[in-house]
């Protein structure tokens, strides 16, 4: 098991659909660094381009945070709106909603606040590139 864990990486991007490949070279970044695999690569990309497509605006900014800690990347995304929060907490159901497309590509979906905002956390495990299994 790797118990490797660095500083957390926040970064703040406008909600414009424009800016979703910031995120993405961030989260590339990150998990080029600690030889993450492609696909777990391409599922934190898929739900926070997800995250991002669900915003009822394009106004006002986001919060990314990234952490890895131990053989897992943790990602904090905030603030959502009141649409975002209600598609969470509802069961993932039959349809491709927001919740069954997260819990499709993450380990972990949760909601929390942060100075009254909700915010959305997801956890990935992940194993090296090229590590069998």
């Amino acid at each position: 098991m790797r118990t490797q864990s660095m500083d957390t990486i926040r970064i703040c991007i406008p909600r414009d659909g424009g800016f979703k490949a910031v995120a993405g070279l961030v989260v590339g970044g990150v998990a080029a660094r600690h030889e993450v695999t492609l696909e777990v690569l391409d599922d934190l990309q898929l739900a926070l381009d997800a995250l991002l497509d669900h915003a009822e605006s394009d106004e006002g900014e986001v919060t990314l945070e990234l952490r890895i800690v131990g053989s897992a990347i943790d990602v904090a995304f905030g603030p959502v709106d009141d649409a975002t929060v209600t598609e969470l907490e509802r069961e993932a159901g039959d349809g491709i909603g927001l919740r069954r497309l997260l819990d499709t590509t993450v380990d972990d979906v949760s909601l929390t606040t942060r100075d009254g905002e909700s915010w959305v956390e997801l956890r990935k495990g992940y194993a090296l590139a090229g590590a069998e299994g």
